[in-house]
């Protein structure tokens, strides 16, 4: 018990970086000069003052600064928790689904770069090439330990192949981002997972676009960011992939 909340607290301070980089891809800092911006101190949006280390804490420097900042009294939005609490939880899930070995910290950051990359598509409706870059560097550990190089060039070929032709029949249905994103899932995950993922990333996003066009209401020009159901796909895959898939199996051909 005492170590999954270890990894729990571990997985709060990963999140806390991976939300800023988030938060510093969207507002344009990573342009300029990305080193300096990724390892420059957090300042207050609105009066430019640098936050305090003790407010730096996950979860306890909100609760500690009761949610505003120090120096101007300005309200610092819930989501800073909240998203490092889903990073926190992410780490509990891959702890007890994969164990703690080194494969299991890959998945973990495979994980969390695929949110980081669905808060920038949310905000920005773009996904950063350097960011899917950095999801193919870390996939490249899990496929050598898996030892299944062929599976995983079947799975990057069909992900790859199948967006190009939805993108030729149905231009701007997806962007090219989406498509980098799901080429690099498809060489992490191999063909079988890759179905899981396809599966699971177009339902959820269908489901969402039919309720989003019904409060909008009905139009071809409606535009979401997909990287979220993405991201959401190739998380359950990581950590259920290979359940779906053996319940698939027993369900449909008995075995």
């Amino acid at each position: 018990m005492q170590n999954y909340i270890l990894y729990f607290i571990a997985g709060t301070f990963t999140g806390s970086f991976f939300y800023t980089l988030a938060l510093r891809y969207s507002d344009g800092s990573m342009k300029g000069n990305p080193v300096k911006a990724l390892f420059s101190r957090s300042v207050c949006p609105e009066c430019g003052s640098t936050i305090s280390a003790i407010s730096l804490i996950p979860i306890i420097g909100f609760v500690l600064s009761r949610g505003n900042c120090s120096s101007c009294g300005r309200r610092i939005s819930y989501v800073y928790p909240l998203m490092e609490i889903l990073y926190g939880l992410l780490a509990l899930a891959v702890a007890y689904f994969h164990g703690t070995d080194l494969i299991s910290l890959f998945i973990y950051l495979i994980s969390s770069v695929s949110v980081t990359i669905a808060v920038v598509d949310i905000k920005t409706m773009f996904i950063p090439v350097s960011l899917t870059i950095l999801f193919l560097i870390l996939s490249i550990y899990p496929v050598i330990m898996r030892n299944s190089y062929l599976d995983s060039l079947y799975g990057f070929l069909f992900l790859t192949v199948f967006f190009l032709v939805i993108m030729f029949i149905f231009p701007g249905a997806f962007g090219g981002g989406d498509l980098k994103l799901y080429a690099a899932a498809g060489f992490l995950l191999g063909l079988e997972m890759s179905i899981v993922l396809l599966e699971v990333s177009l339902i959820s996003g269908a489901v969402f676009g039919i309720v989003w066009a019904g409060f909008k209401g009905w139009s071809f020009r409606i535009r979401i960011p997909f990287a979220p159901f993405i991201a959401a796909g190739i998380i359950i895959t990581l950590l259920f992939g290979n359940t779906i898939i053996l319940f698939y199996y027993r369900n449909v051909y008995g075995v």
